[in-house]
């Protein structure tokens, strides 16, 4: 009798751990999922500045050969629990006029410029942000601007490219960061940088 009144008592045992697992399957499957925060975000350069390399290196394409974008490019990454819908536009003085176009419903603006390219480029690139900037429909947004080839000599630093926009970047959260070619690392530090800069400014 003891022997039995054991295996009932195991048996009751049993039928309970089941039970409190049925329970929570049926809440966790009940649970609503909270939907990712979407930011709109636009990839900006001068031609040839690295902006298809850098978001390649990101995602793990290959970078060998990559030729410039000619019209846009787009990237849709998770990054700090949100999902950014990246638009990498083409750099040429043919394309550069349209880009205003794609300003409408923009979070913020990731601006890869060329370190390495001499002082001539560098000014233009200054130029360039500055018209970009000073439009109404970007008016405090955040930027990050990452100063590619940092990986080859002659490059001007991050120090000297802060010292360039100096005077551009005022109104808006914004920060110069270095990335080298082929890193993966520099690139993902400025999305998380622009990604925390535009939650912030959400709230």
């Amino acid at each position: 009798m003891p022997k039995v009144m054991e295996n009932i008592q195991i048996g009751f045992a049993g039928c309970r751990i089941a039970l409190r697992r049925c329970c929570k399957w049926l809440i966790c499957s009940n649970r609503t999922i909270e939907p990712r925060e979407q930011y709109e975000v636009l990839c900006l350069g001068l031609t040839g500045a690295g902006k298809s390399t850098a978001l390649a290196t990101l995602v793990g394409e290959p970078t060998e050969g990559i030729e410039p974008t000619s019209g846009f490019n787009i990237k849709t990454l998770p990054v700090n629990d949100t999902v950014l819908n990246i638009k990498e536009l083409g750099g040429t003085d043919a394309i550069r006029p349209f880009w205003k176009q794609y300003f409408d419903g923009v979070h913020g603006v990731l601006f890869v410029l060329d370190a390495s390219s001499g002082e001539v480029s560098l000014k233009a690139a200054r130029e360039t942000l500055k018209e970009v900037l000073s439009d109404s429909t970007l008016k405090g947004k955040p930027c990050v601007i990452l100063a590619t080839h940092q990986d080859l000599n002659g490059t001007a630093t991050v120090v000297q490219v802060e010292q360039l926009l100096q005077g551009i970047l005022h109104g808006r959260k914004s920060m110069v960061l270095p990335c080298s070619r082929g890193e993966r690392q520099g690139v993902l530090k400025g999305l998380e940088t622009l990604t925390d800069y535009m939650t912030a400014s959400q709230k």
